[in-house]
């Protein structure tokens, strides 16, 4: 069968092995529900079989012998069916471990055993019609318990064998021929259950087969939907690119035409006219319609002989790779039409900053390739692209509004790449690298990028499955307050324990995760993770710690989010003032008033705000007057030349802590790393630190090893 989607479209498990493999947990955590779900009636058909016993031989003298066995049953029943009630408020992911199916095994061992006792303590007590009731209800609460347990050989034969062999082995040996009958009864009686076992296990196999290869079709089903829906998507955004572009060209061409006719007639020149209409065609073949650049295919072209020209003056050859930051964002908020007026910006801003270029083009909706036929040596180049940066990065005005676009730019050289295909493909890679880095800056092409891009590729098809395997952890850094010199607070931070590569930080994945949409997943299992541990800390009673979570933008933007936090403070129990979001500074850009609502919401909810790398941004004042936030943390590029306590940063810091605490707001100082550092923000009046100095990022464990001796620790370090 051949699948035409997307390599992150995997082909459903039909195979009965492949099922089995993919599934494997899932099954085994099935089958254990199934088998607590079915022990509860045989558990109670125990004690009542047992009570009837005990209610039929009680005027046989050994009342105290009945009342303890009758006392014994009702407590191992007690126990098995609270056994079953904590299974089934257990978590469904906690249901798959197999201490659950180890208990059960034990739970069924011991009711077996605890029938076989029965029959070996009453039978001999018993008339022979009283025999035969009691062995009938005995029997009874056997095959009741076997069939329940038939879903799994394996705790079948935990209660069975237990339940029939030593009772019947007993029996036979008894002198009383009718009770050397029972024995043989009992004998029979357990090749019978097993094959009926048998044959129920075999049911139960293909029920659970035919149910997880439909699961695995609907899985299959939803991939293929979602991958149709980015088709289509794609589709039909080349579509309308091609019509926007057919309409511009015959808008031009019927201009070019009626220019013609008047010319025709008035001049009677229909030679000119045709010569000026093929110029027309000529310019639209190898330019943008948009911006009057050339397109890629003029670019190309210019290449080729800009490199043939430049081997044989033994010259250099640069490529520019520009791309847009946060480009889509704008076209999605502001509409086609301004994001146009702002790409024939841009376009007229590298004109004017590039006027020794070769060919300056526009190769994709938001990306722009200049050739430098004299580029000179990276030492030279690079001064030039911080500028052009810089000269992009320049506030521009979009319907009354200033907006600030700025641009991820990659270098490659033509000494590096030997050829003019992997010029423009290295030029391409270092962009991407760049954009990596958080936009805003220059890289050169490096061949520790190519291999880069392998991984990245990597860890792309592979962090789609990073949840499911479990292999996210949350680690948490500690935040001290200076005031009590105690922790009072953390910050949760997402962890991936690659099974190739180790542990890898944010940095590694993140990145891939926004622009896979995976963020949101992993946003609120870090969100979900951090309040359930703070509550777990809170109940223990180590601490009423307050985790802090950063948020992405794209969970921000993604409907019901204040619910969803709602939801996970409910389900976990947290009490909301526990609970600190972060929002990163440069994310806030051009999106403060549609956050101002949301952040109402939140702090509505009872739930602290926070800007992180607060000083860093284009306009962290405007952030403060226009968000209901509660904390400022101070970027920890402030805080790394504080140790001589003067300088532009040392200002910088007093500022901000006077400022925030004017305002009412708390501060929190990031990288702290010396005790120099310490002393200087203690002086100032700071309110908490955060940084290697006090801890790095822990697991859970280790934070709560260092709450419970926090008290020895923080006064050391006072």
């Amino acid at each position: 069968m051949t699948f035409l989607f997307s390599p992150d479209v995997q082909p459903p498990a039909i195979d009965p092995q492949a099922v089995r493999q993919q599934y494997a947990v899932a099954i085994d955590a099935a089958l254990t529900r199934q088998l607590y779900r079915g022990s509860r009636l045989p558990s109670l058909l125990m004690l009542l079989g047992g009570l009837s016993c005990v209610v039929l031989l009680w005027d046989q003298q050994r009342t105290g012998m009945l009342a303890a066995l009758l006392g014994w049953l009702g407590l191992l029943v007690g126990l098995r069916l609270w056994q079953t009630r904590t299974f089934q408020r257990a978590p469904a992911e906690r249901q798959a471990d197999p201490m659950w199916r180890l208990t059960l095994l034990l739970g069924a061992a011991a009711s077996g055993l605890t029938l076989a006792l029965a029959g070996i303590l009453l039978m001999p007590l018993a008339e022979p019609l009283q025999q035969a009731l009691v062995y009938g209800l005995l029997a009874a609460a056997t095959i009741s318990a076997s069939v329940a347990y038939a879903a799994s050989l394996r705790a079948f034969l935990a209660f069975a064998l237990p339940a029939l062999l030593p009772s019947s082995l007993s029996l036979l040996g008894s002198d009383d021929l009718q009770l050397r009958g029972w024995g043989v009864f009992g004998l029979l009686l357990l090749p019978a259950l097993l094959v009926s076992a048998w044959q129920i296990n075999r049911a139960w196999q293909r029920n659970l087969l035919h149910r997880f290869q439909n699961q695995s079709l609907l899985e299959f089903q939803e991939q293929a939907r979602k991958a149709s829906m980015r088709m289509n998507q794609e589709l039909a955004s080349e579509v309308r690119q091609r019509q926007q572009v057919e309409a511009e060209l015959r808008t031009a061409q019927r201009a070019l035409e009626e220019r013609v006719s008047e010319r025709t007639r008035a001049l009677s020149e229909s030679e000119q006219a045709r010569r000026a209409e093929e110029a027309q065609r000529r310019f639209l073949a190898s330019h943008d319609p948009l911006t009057g650049l050339a397109n890629r295919s003029l670019l190309l072209e210019n290449l080729d002989a800009a490199v043939a020209r430049v081997r044989a003056a033994g010259g250099e050859l640069a490529l520019l790779h520009l791309d847009l930051d946060r480009f889509k964002l704008l076209n999605e908020s502001l509409g086609h039409q301004a994001a146009d007026s702002i790409l024939c910006e841009m376009a007229q801003r590298l004109r004017a900053s590039l006027p020794q270029a070769d060919t300056i083009a526009r190769i994709a909706v938001d990306e722009f390739a200049v050739l430098l036929g004299s580029g000179g040596p990276a030492g030279e180049l690079e001064p030039l692209g911080r500028r052009l940066l810089a000269v992009l990065r320049q506030g521009i005005e979009v319907d009354g509004q200033e907006m600030v676009v700025g641009a991820s730019l990659g270098i490659g050289l033509l000494s590096v790449a030997g050829d003019p295909a992997s010029l423009f493909s290295q030029a391409s890679m270092a962009m991407r690298h760049a954009k990596q880095l958080g936009g805003n800056n220059l890289q050169f092409y490096r061949n520790s990028l190519r291999t880069g891009s392998r991984e990245r590729l990597l860890l792309e098809a592979q962090l789609d499955k990073a949840l499911e395997r479990s292999q996210l952890e949350v680690f948490y850094q500690p935040r001290l307050t200076l005031r009590s010199e105690r922790l009072h607070g953390a910050e949760a931070l997402v962890r991936w324990r690659h099974p190739e590569f180790g542990l890898l930080s944010p940095g590694g994945f993140i990145g891939l995760a926004e622009e896979t949409g995976q963020i949101t997943a992993i946003g609120d299992f870090v969100l979900r993770q951090a309040c359930r541990q703070a509550q777990e800390w809170r109940q223990s009673g180590l601490a009423e710690l307050r985790v802090s979570v950063n948020v992405a933008m794209t969970q921000l933007r993604q409907p019901g989010f204040v619910a969803r936090v709602a939801a996970i403070l409910a389900e976990t129990g947290l009490p909301a003032h526990l609970l600190e979001l972060e929002l990163t500074e440069s994310q806030l850009a051009d999106n403060v008033e549609t956050l101002a609502g949301q952040f109402r919401e939140l702090r509505a909810l009872g739930v602290r705000l926070a800007i992180d790398d607060f000083g860093t941004g284009y306009s962290s004042l405007g952030y403060l007057k226009h968000l209901p936030v509660d904390v400022v943390k101070i970027d920890r590029t402030f805080i790394r030349e504080l140790d001589a306590g003067e300088g532009g940063d040392a200002a910088i810091t007093r500022a901000i802590i006077a400022m925030a605490h004017s305002l009412g707001l708390q501060v929190v100082a990031e990288g702290v790393e010396r005790p120099a550092q310490l002393e200087f923000l203690r002086e100032h009046a700071c309110d908490e630190i955060q940084g290697y100095l006090i801890s790095h990022p822990v697991e859970a464990l280790t934070l709560a090893g260092l709450l419970d001796a926090q008290k020895p620790r923080v006064s050391a370090l006072a």
